[in-house]
């Protein structure tokens, strides 16, 4: 507690030298607070093996267990080797299906729907879920019942139903959701630049019923038998449990679920490529969404920690930073505006800078963005700005492994992410280390103006000027989906 105490008011300094507070503007409050002793943070990394206790079946299946009794719960997460990246153009879609109807269908012996009256009745939560490049099945109860609740979570897990009558209610919700999808400027204008910068990569999809409707309840089972297999997931537990007894019961109910023999295809890789011009896709609003950017880094990219100061201070670091000072506060044009560089991303991710405004501000509203983003390139950023950030990075840092759930997450993803078991030791001096010069450098070498993708949902009609001056535009007219 202490820690956390003494962090949070680190990062209240730093917040302070971000807002570029002056000696004489400060409180007296400020003041005692800066007088107190600053001891360099660091981070408490519980250890596997001693801390975290990890247990390989002989199938394959690899176990986290870390006893907390401080609350009487029990939690079990989960990682599966699945995910989206694996679905085929013509079959977009799968993957959400299975996640879905896996957990509302219930198991062989137990419906979803009973599934759901007995997790309320425990007041428990037992959930299912597949994204992008992975599955998790969720379980939470009262540490009483940790026996119910794992048996129905490895039921689940290894012996789901998947009937037609729930299938066929998600690929409604689908339906409907792609009925709807041109309602939500912020959707239309995420759904457009992301497709832009992927193409026909997973990522860049757009989702459409005719890749969905055909889905059969046999392709969930065939997809469920081929990713949901031992040596495939890893299961992580944290509560309030005997890890001797639990790890007995969770052999009993394992050990003889067979291994996969075929190994999995490696996931598509991403085609790096640029795509500028301006991209508007006209609807009848009175104001527009923005997105600008293009593909960014991959997470072993060791650039990652002087990216995530930079976006820190250009537009991630909240009211701080530089895109979120000048487009709202300073001239009012927007209530939000921000700016995101995905440094954890398996394969290329993304960089976005992004904000809404009335239609006649499109064009200063863009200007201002893009102006900052040539100035952090070429004149770097401000020692002020540069201890601001890396103060409140560092300081935001002590809560990565501040509850059980948080512990079991990080060190159990390193395995699964590929990542080194070593990889937060030296993860708070990587930041420590990194110079103005470094940040400069990372703008210079990721950021790319002239490359970027301007992606406008709004009336192009109401702006105050053409945006071509940013890039060739293009005009999008938004066409109704197809659900028949």
């Amino acid at each position: 507690m202490k820690t956390i105490i003494f962090a949070m008011t680190l990062f209240l300094i730093s917040a302070g030298v971000a807002f570029g507070q002056t000696e004489t503007a400060k409180s007296p409050g400020s003041k005692i607070v800066e007088s107190l002793t600053k001891e360099e943070i660091s981070l408490t990394i519980p250890r596997v093996g001693v801390d975290v206790d990890r247990v390989a079946l002989d199938n394959g299946l690899v176990i986290y267990l870390y006893e907390n009794h401080k609350l009487p719960l029990f939690n079990i997460q989960t990682l599966i080797r699945c995910g989206s990246v694996h679905d085929a153009s013509e079959k977009d879609g799968l993957s959400d299906l299975v996640g879905t109807v896996m957990r509302t269908g219930g198991t062989k012996t137990i419906t979803g729907d009973s599934l759901s009256m007995l997790m309320e009745y425990i007041g428990g939560n037992l959930e299912a879920n597949i994204g992008g490049e992975n599955g998790t099945v969720s379980l939470s109860v009262l540490s009483k019942d940790a026996d119910l609740g794992l048996k129905l979570f490895v039921d689940l897990l290894r012996s789901p139903a998947f009937p037609q009558d729930k299938l066929d209610l998600a690929k409604i919700d689908i339906k409907n959701n792609i009925k709807r999808r041109n309602d939500n400027p912020g959707s239309i204008v995420n759904r457009y630049f992301y497709n832009l910068l992927y193409g026909d990569y997973p990522s860049g999809r757009v989702l459409e019923w005719a890749s969905v409707k055909n889905i059969t309840a046999q392709e969930l089972a065939d997809y469920h038998r081929r990713f949901f297999t031992p040596n495939n997931i890893m299961i992580g537990i944290y509560g309030d449990f005997n890890k001797t007894e639990i790890l007995a019961k969770l052999r009993a109910l394992l050990a003889d679920w067979p291994q996969a023999i075929t190994a999995l295809p490696a996931p598509p890789e991403v085609e790096f490529k640029y795509h500028p011009g301006v991209y508007q896709i006209r609807k009848d609003l009175n104001q527009s969404s923005i997105m600008i950017g293009q593909l960014g880094i991959k997470r072993n990219n060791p650039d990652r920690y002087a990216v995530r100061l930079l976006n820190y201070i250009l537009g991630g670091g909240s009211f701080t930073s530089r895109i979120t000072s000048r487009v709202r506060s300073d001239e009012g044009l927007a209530y939000h505006a921000s700016s995101n560089f995905n440094t954890d991303s398996r394969d290329y991710g993304v960089f976005d800078a992004e904000c809404q405004t009335k239609s006649a501000s499109t064009y200063k509203a863009t200007s201002i963005i893009m102006e900052e983003i040539n100035k952090i390139r070429n004149d770097g950023v401000t020692s002020e700005e540069f201890e601001g950030a890396r103060n409140a990075v560092i300081n935001s840092s002590v809560f990565l492994f501040d509850t059980p759930g948080k512990i079991i997450n990080r060190l159990m993803s390193l395995e699964f992410d590929g990542l080194p078991p070593d990889f937060y030791n030296d993860y708070l001096n990587k930041f420590r280390r990194i110079t103005l010069a470094d940040i400069k450098s990372a703008a210079q070498k990721y950021l790319k103006p002239d490359q970027m993708t301007f992606v406008i949902v709004g009336n192009p009609d109401a702006f105050e000027k053409p945006l071509d001056e940013f890039g060739p535009v293009t005009n999008i007219e938004l066409t109704e989906p197809v659900t028949e």
